[in-house]
């Protein structure tokens, strides 16, 4: 029988320049295998080791920069040992495989403690375990305490080389589970932080396999749509449009999915209260390293508010745009944004571009421009606005243009003034039906003054041709006289026409109404009391009253006896003015009257239709006492 033919001893290094220690110590480390618990895979291939070989000890040895690390070991008893005891330092050096026959003989190893001094080796061989690179990371070896001048047997080495390379592989699958852990611990933390992220942003948010089945909605899906968890993954997702937007969203989604282009479509989306709200639906592919769809990435944004606000903002459009009134825009500068198409055909401008090419100054005169630079801007910054009559230019004919000019600023959302705005109106019909209203009123108070003035003329020529009735005509020419102050200063005017009165009162409009009760000298009206300033439609309304009560007086009441007379008191209090008809003297009151006549009753009406009052009568038996009480604040209209 042939014996097996023994593996050479080998007494020097193999030399392999392919690697640096540097790397070689960074790739151990890298695998993580240094000091991991045991593990019977190692444990096993140790003992195989020994028992083929027939050795006392047998190691899966590590070399790491200052020591040598067991992962597995028999015979030996400890964990590792330092650098400086180690063999396998120089293993690492050679080949594939190293030999000593006599530790105690070679150089390298002779002064070793494991040699010179217990356990007293004398024997090793170790193969080196290299990893898919190349890089020698440690061996398995085995030792014995007696000399091996024939080595190992040719089956022996070429076990021990075999269980070397088992342990790489061993190593190599190490590797490959770390590495699945690792991207499986990668995949959960992406998971949990797409999670985190959709949970997080204000958009529903879906994925969809690359046939385009929906598995996955946010939580924001579910709280809008108030629909069960998982009901609408696949295609169930379409039942919850509105009927009329089905079709289009699913022939918008099928385009996708077969072409890989966006999806972008509008469709109203049921809510969970059970009304649709406009939402805006998009997703895009997400692609491999070879450009295949590995899933679908698609959100769903509410829009209901921004439909609603785009309605809004085109009614208001629409309004500005078909208003006749001048409406523009101008920038922080003063340089025109925009102008409605009242505003052009004002200025006679063709086009928007024509006006943006200007500034809010160079539609005014002259005159209104320094109206503007001095007064409307200082009041703008100061007051936050300004309106008044200025004078706009008509850039096709020159013609001064009177409007009624308003301008603001225009604010952003953080409160920054942004530019100015305007709403202005034409004055010129207005102020050419003034000037027709004021003709018309100053043509009827000419002709009033005439019927004055002709019956005062019949009363004359009476007293001429009857002297017993002069007495009586001279009166009454006075009083026709008074009355016809009264007209005038009640009656509408405009600035060129007023009358030269001290200022328009309640008490001035009594004295003038009144003047025409004075016999003898003697005021038959005595007038006292606070006095309030008045407007047009006020004078005319309390001349009307005033007028109907004095003429009942002297019918009926203080002013129909000689020695009658009437009190009127003026009083303010609290935002209130009370005028007080007081009457003495005159025939007494025995009865309530129980029938109004015309002038009472449209007395009653000019009091609380034109000046918002309350007219009370008290039949008292000594005299009438009539109050008018009217807000203060409306005296001024």
């Amino acid at each position: 029988m042939d014996l097996p033919t023994p593996t050479p001893p080998t007494s020097e290094p193999t030399t392999d320049h392919r690697w640096t220690e540097a790397d070689r110590l960074a790739k151990l480390r890298g695998l993580g295998i240094l000091d991991t618990p045991a593990e019977a895979a190692y444990d096993d291939l140790v003992r195989v080791a020994a028992h083929v070989c027939a050795a006392p000890v047998a190691l899966v040895s590590f070399v790491d920069e200052a020591r040598q690390w067991f992962k597995a070991e028999v015979g030996l008893g400890c964990a590792e040992m330092p650098i400086d005891q180690s063999v396998c330092a120089h293993a690492i050096q050679a080949g594939d495989m190293l030999v000593i026959p006599d530790l105690g003989s070679d150089r390298r190893t002779a002064e070793n403690p494991i040699v010179a001094g217990d356990p007293k080796f004398r024997f090793y061989a170790g193969a080196v375990i290299r990893i898919d690179d190349g890089l020698p990371l440690g061996t398995l070896c085995v030792l014995d305490t007696a000399p091996r001048p024939e080595g190992l047997t040719q089956a022996q080495g070429a076990t021990l080389r075999t269980l070397a390379r088992q342990i790489a592989t061993l190593l190599e699958h190490r590797r490959t589970l770390a590495q699945v852990a690792e991207r499986e611990a990668e995949l959960a933390a992406s998971e949990r932080r797409f999670r985190v992220m959709t949970s997080a942003m204000p958009q529903m948010v879906w994925t969809t396999l690359p046939d385009g089945f929906h598995d996955y909605y946010n939580d924001r899906w579910y709280a809008f749509t108030g629909v069960p968890y998982g009901s609408t993954d696949g295609e169930g997702w379409n039942g919850m449009f509105h009927p009329a937007d089905q079709d289009a969203a699913w022939a918008r989604w099928r385009h996708s999915l077969a072409t890989g282009e966006p999806y972008e479509i509008e469709y109203r989306l049921r809510h969970h209260t059970g009304v649709y709200r406009w939402t805006l639906g998009r997703a895009m592919p997400i692609r491999d390293a070879e450009g295949r769809i590995e899933r679908w990435f698609g959100t769903c944004t509410d829009i209901e508010d921004l439909k609603q606000a785009e309605t809004e903002a085109r009614k208001l459009a629409a309004i500005v745009e078909t208003s006749k009134d001048f409406i523009g825009l101008a920038a922080q500068d003063g340089r025109i944004s925009h102008l409605n198409e009242a505003a052009l055909a004002l200025l006679g401008l063709p086009d928007l571009a024509a006006a943006r090419a200007l500034r809010i100054a160079d539609f005014f005169t002259p005159e209104s421009r320094s109206v503007l630079d001095d007064v409307v801007m200082p009041a703008v910054g100061r007051d936050g606005w300004w309106e008044g009559e200025l004078t706009f230019r008509h850039f096709g004919t020159g013609e001064p243009i009177t409007v009624l000019y308003n301008i603001f600023p225009v604010r952003d959302a953080t409160g920054s003034q942004v530019g100015y705005a305007t709403v202005t109106r034409d004055l010129r019909e207005a102020k050419r039906s003034e000037e027709a209203r004021d003709l018309l009123i100053r043509e009827l108070s000419h002709r009033i003054k005439n019927i004055f003035a002709v019956v005062g003329g019949l009363a004359a020529l009476t007293a001429r041709s009857d002297p017993a009735a002069r007495p009586f005509a001279t009166a009454f020419r006075e009083r026709l006289g008074a009355l016809a102050h009264a007209h005038e200063y009640v009656r509408p005017h405009s600035p060129e026409s007023a009358p030269a009165v001290l200022g328009q009162t309640v008490l001035g409009l009594m004295q003038l109404i009144m003047a025409a009760y004075v016999e003898d000298g003697r005021a038959r009206v005595a007038i006292t009391g606070d006095d309030a300033q008045i407007g047009e439609r006020t004078a005319t309304a309390l001349a009307l009253i005033m007028h109907e009560q004095a003429t009942n007086a002297v019918k009926y009441g203080g002013l129909s006896t000689e020695r009658g007379s009437v009190t009127l008191t003026g009083r303010s209090t609290d935002g209130t003015y009370s005028l007080t008809w007081a009457e003495a003297g005159g025939p007494a009151v025995t009865v309530r009257p129980t029938r109004k006549g015309f002038g009472t009753v449209l007395a009653e009406r000019s009091v609380a239709g034109q000046l918002d009052g309350v007219l009370e009568h008290d039949w008292a038996p000594g005299g009438l006492v009539m109050r008018l009480d009217v807000p203060l604040a409306n005296l001024r209209f």
